[in-house]
C-alpha cells in the first residue's frame, strides 16, 4: 500500500512557495497574455528537462508538459497534466456578517501523470497451473499470476516467458520544437521528438548463465542494441471563450473554521474552456527479437487524482450537511473483456491481474465532471503493415492520503499497464491523452495550496515507486509453473 511517508512528504512540499514546477531554469515564449510555451529544467516528477504549455488566468493555473531525463539526470519520459478547477464561488463573512473576502473561488487541484517505463519482449505462450492447465496462451496480452495485492505489493508466482528488457529511465535527446499549426490565438500546436539511440538491453534471458537473482544477465554491445526509441509529441491546445453561470455561496467563517454556508443567486462570469491533447507517437526501431512470434510491451505507470484542501472539504460538509452527497472520489472508467464496464472507484474495482481492455480508452472523472481521457487506436504499423495491438492493465491501487498536518487530502488511482505490440523491426503507434479544463475569472481568497507544483510532485513519488515494481516484477520469477 501507499505509505504514510508519502503523505508526510506532501506536507513538506506544501511549506514552500513556488511559481513553477520546481524550475531551475526555463525559456518562456509568450503565446498570448494567458498562455506560454516553456522549455526548462525541473526537480519535480523525478527531475530532468521539460517542454510545457503553461496557462494562468485569474486564479486558475494549468501546466501541461513532458518531463524527461537529460545528460546529468536520468528519467523516464513523463507526461504531466495538472490544473486547478473551481467548484463554485463564495463571499466569506465573519460571525457578525462583515465581509472578510468579497469573492473567492472554491478550488481543487487535478493531476494526471503517465511514465513510459520499459520495453519488454515476451512469449504469448501462457503459463502452467499446479494441475497442468495452461493459462493465457495466444491471447495477445502478458499473463502472470499475482499473489500480492495492488501496485506496491506484487507477489509474482508465475509469468509468461520474458526474454529481454530495456528500461527507459535514461537520458533523452530533444529535437527542435516546431509550431505546426496556429489559428490566431485560439489554437496552437507544437511538435517535438524525444529519442534515445543504441540502447543496450538491461536484462536478457537466453539460456546463458544468469548473474542476477532472477536468472537474467545484463546485455552487452555484442548482443546487439535497439537502434532507436522515439516519442514524437503533438502538444496542442484549443481555447474557447464562454460565459458561465457559477454557483455562488455565502460562507460564514469563525473560530478558525467554516460554521455556515448557504447557496445564493448564481453569478455570471466569463471563462475559458481549454482542451489540451498530448498525442505521442511511439517509434521503436531495431529490436533484436528472439522470435517473430513474440510480443513487445511498452510498460507504463499512470496516476490520476484530485487534491482537496481541508477548508474546501469543510465547506462541502457544511453546505451539504442535510443532503446525501457521495465522497468526491476520483475514478477511471474502464471496460474489460472479463469484467465489463467498471469504475475503478474502490480497491475491489481495480484489476489485480492481466486485464485486456475492450474499449480503446480510459476516462478519468470525479463526482463533478469528466476531466481527462486516455485513448489509443487498436491498429499499429509493424514493418509497414497494419496489425492489431492491445492495452492491458496489470494492477492498480487507490490513492487516499489525508496529510499528517491536516492540510487536505488526495483521492485518486494508480495503475500499471502496457501497450502490447506484434514483433517487428519497425513499430509505430500513436496514442493520446486529452485534458479538459475550465478557467473562470475568479481568484482564490485564501492561500489553500502553498506550493501547488510541489503537491503535484507527490504523484511522481508514487509513480517512481510503481515504475520500480513495473520493471522488477517481470524479472522476479521467470518460471512458468506455480509452486
Amino acid at each position: 500500500m501507499i505509505t504514510k511517508t508519502i503523505a508526510g512528504l506532501m506536507v513538506l512540499l506544501l511549506c514552500g512557495v513556488a511559481v513553477g514546477p520546481g524550475t531551475a531554469k526555463a525559456e518562456v515564449y509568450e503565446l498570448n497574455e494567458d498562455l506560454s510555451l516553456e522549455v526548462g529544467s525541473t526537480t519535480e516528477w523525478d527531475g530532468g528537462d521539460y517542454v510545457a504549455l503553461n496557462m494562468s488566468k485569474g486564479g486558475s493555473t494549468a501546466w501541461f508538459g513532458v518531463v524527461y531525463g537529460n545528460e546529468t539526470h536520468d528519467n523516464t519520459v513523463t507526461i504531466v497534466a495538472a490544473h486547478l478547477r473551481f467548484l463554485g464561488g463564495a463571499e466569506v463573512r465573519n460571525r457578525d456578517g462583515a465581509i472578510m473576502v468579497p469573492e473567492t473561488g472554491i478550488p481543487v487541484l487535478t493531476v494526471y501523470i503517465q511514465k513510459l517505463a520499459a520495453l519488454i519482449e515476451f512469449s504469448d505462450t501462457g503459463y502452467l497451473t499446479w494441475d497442468g492447465g495452461l493459462v493465457g496462451a495466444e491471447n495477445g496480452v502478458f499473463d502472470f499470476k499475482n499473489t500480492g495485492k495492488g501496485v506496491t505489493d506484487f507477489g509474482v508466482a508465475s509469468v509468461e516467458p520474458v526474454h529481454k528488457i530495456v528500461e527507459l529511465n535514461r537520458s533523452w535527446d530533444l529535437s527542435d520544437i516546431t509550431e505546426i499549426e496556429t489559428f490566431g490565438q485560439d489554437e496552437v500546436e507544437y511538435r517535438f521528438t524525444l529519442k534515445a539511440n543504441d540502447l543496450v538491453y538491461d536484462k536478457i534471458w537466453d539460456g546463458q548463465p544468469g548473474v542476477n537473482g532472477d536468472g537474467s544477465r545484463p546485455g552487452t554491445i555484442e548482443d546487439g542494441t535497439v537502434d532507436e526509441v522515439a516519442f514524437t509529441f503533438h502538444l496542442g491546445t484549443t481555447i474557447d471563450e464562454f460565459e458561465a453561470s457559477v454557483p455562488w455561496y455565502r460562507v460564514t467563517y469563525g473560530d478558525e473554521s467554516i460554521i455556515d454556508s448557504e447557496e445564493i443567486e448564481p453569478r455570471v462570469y466569463t471563462g475559458t474552456s481549454l482542451t489540451t491533447e498530448f498525442k505521442f507517437d511511439h517509434w521503436i526501431t531495431g529490436w533484436d527479437y528472439q522470435s517473430k512470434e513474440n510480443l513487445l510491451m511498452l510498460e507504463t505507470v499512470t496516476a490520476f487524482g484530485t487534491f482537496i484542501p481541508n477548508i474546501v472539504k469543510d465547506w462541502l460538509d457544511v453546505q451539504f450537511v442535510n443532503e446525501t452527497v457521495e465522497e468526491p472520489i476520483t475514478v477511471a472508467e474502464i471496460e474489460t473483456f472479463t469484467g465489463g464496464e467498471a469504475d475503478m472507484m474502490e480497491t475491489d474495482g481495480i484489476p489485480d491481474g492481466s486485464h485486456r481492455l475492450s474499449k480503446d480508452s480510459i476516462i478519468f472523472k470525479d463526482n463533478w465532471q469528466k476531466v481527462g481521457e486516455m485513448t489509443w487506436v487498436s491498429n499499429v504499423t509493424v514493418d509497414g503493415e497494419e496489425d492489431n495491438m492491445h492495452f492491458q492493465i496489470h494492477a492498480g491501487e487507490n490513492l487516499h492520503w489525508p496529510t499528517d498536518e491536516d492540510t487536505g487530502f488526495v483521492n485518486g488511482i494508480i495503475f500499471i499497464g502496457g501497450y502490447i505490440y506484434p514483433m517487428g523491426e519497425d513499430i509505430f503507434h500513436d496514442p493520446a491523452y486529452t485534458a479538459h479544463a475550465l478557467f473562470l475569472d475568479l481568484g482564490v481568497g485564501f492561500n489553500l495550496f502553498g506550493n501547488i507544483f510541489g503537491i503535484m510532485g507527490i504523484y511522481a513519488l508514487v509513480c517512481i515507486a510503481a515504475v520500480t515494481c513495473a520493471v522488477v516484477y517481470l524479472g522476479v520469477r521467470r518460471i512458468r509453473t506455480l509452486p
